[in-house]
């Protein structure tokens, strides 16, 4: 796993210590200062274990230099899932740190695995390091936020390839399974994961960052096609992360939230999964502001739930017609 750290700063308005005060209490002390003690206690307030985050999520910019509107919803990080540019253009990475540095967060992941040398420097210059934008390889990492969350993310560029030898980047066929373990996958991938790509099942997630969808979850093309990945809604359905953020499907831009069986079942080895441990969908509730989509009532809800965002923002005609989501999370608050 790597780690991201930002400068050390008090969180604003946070007081968190691991460690309790002492307290000095024997035999001899006065009779009164035990109940003051006593009364001190009972009105403390509890430390503070976690703390409110602010996510700001999007996909699908190929190099625009701007949003259709710009972001005045503060928010704590930013998460770009891909398509930076339509073809690998050096000019378009930099339109993208130019539209990334206009948003006003400590942090801006984009995913940013095998670009070219050229392409990576661009990335590692003043301009993106000053705006906070670090490139999100591929795999696990746990992030330390300025705020003094800690956010588990789980990042991957990768697709599958819908045409046999269509020129596609980061893409693999359709049989590859590059996510699930060997021996827990669908009977008939195959599987090529890599120590970095796969996920364990004893990972504990609480965004699973791709750049396209999983089977049957917001993945319909304009003519109802399902081009989702049948083996990460795989690994979803094991992971079952709070949520899975992604884009690539233009047409199918919008928000569900699955509700997963409590018991987790073993999963079936020869199918893709449409339905099995799913016990439903529950609604999403979103405010519809002039320049993002803000999620409502994002609870904590591990294991039980996974809130799934596609953000692509592009439209007809080369031009961004959606907007931004915004959710909310509560995350564990760090030392």
């Amino acid at each position: 796993m790597s780690s991201i750290r930002r400068p050390q700063k008090a969180p604003k308005g946070l007081v968190f210590n691991s460690i309790s005060p002492k307290r000095n209490l024997d035999e001899s002390s006065s009779p009164d200062h035990g109940p003051k003690v006593k009364r001190q206690r009972e009105t403390s307030p509890p430390p503070q274990l976690s703390v409110k985050t602010r996510i700001l999520i999007l996909s699908d910019t190929y190099g625009v230099v701007a949003l259709p509107e710009r972001i005045t919803e503060p928010v704590d990080i930013v998460l770009h899932c891909g398509d930076l540019s339509q073809g690998g253009e050096l000019d378009s990475y930099r339109k993208t740190i130019a539209l990334l540095s206009s948003i006003k967060a400590p942090l801006k992941l984009p995913e940013g695995v095998h670009i070219p040398s050229e392409a990576r420097a661009i990335w590692n210059e003043k301009e993106a390091q000053d705006a906070g934008i670090k490139l999100l390889e591929t795999g696990m990492h746990e992030l330390i936020l300025e705020n003094g969350g800690m956010l588990r993310i789980y990042a991957s560029s990768a697709t599958p390839i819908p045409i046999q030898g269509a020129d596609w980047a980061f893409g693999y066929e359709t049989n590859e399974d590059i996510y699930n373990p060997a021996g827990t996958g669908i009977s008939y991938g195959i599987n090529t994961s890599t120590p970095r790509t796969e996920i364990p099942d004893d990972t504990k997630v609480d965004i699973m960052m791709t750049h396209g969808p999983a089977k049957y979850q917001l993945d319909k093309m304009r003519n109802g096609d399902s081009v989702g990945c049948p083996h990460l809604f795989r690994a979803l359905r094991r992971i079952r992360p709070r949520v899975h953020a992604f884009g690539h499907v233009h047409n199918s831009w919008g928000v569900s939230r699955i509700l997963w069986e409590e018991k987790r079942w073993p999963l079936p080895a020869d199918d893709d999964g449409f339905d099995d441990g799913v016990k439903g969908k529950k609604a999403v509730r979103v405010s519809d502001t002039n320049d993002v989509q803000l999620i409502e009532s994002m609870e904590r809800n591990e294991g039980m739930e996974t809130l799934l965002i596609n953000a692509a923002l592009m439209g007809d005609g080369g031009k961004l017609e959606r907007v931004p989501w915004v959710i909310e999370m509560d995350l564990p608050l760090m030392e």
